[in-house]
């Protein structure tokens, strides 16, 4: 592997290009372990969210 750093992020151009936005897991762990999960749940994020960000993102680097 090269010692190569771990994706951590979401490629904002991908996900506009494409149209395919990330998918969330709604559930959270409990506070005790060995419980399980509160809530469950799977949803789409907003696409408005990455054009938004991609559009932020070009004017800070001065990209028109």
């Amino acid at each position: 592997m090269d010692y190569l750093g771990v994706p951590t992020g979401i490629d904002i151009r991908l996900v506009v290009e494409t149209g395919l936005a990330p998918t969330i897991n709604t559930g959270i762990a409990h506070k005790e372990p060995g419980v399980g999960q509160v809530g469950a749940g799977v949803v789409r994020a907003p696409m408005a969210c990455f054009e938004q960000a991609l559009m932020a993102f070009a004017e800070t680097v001065g990209v028109s």
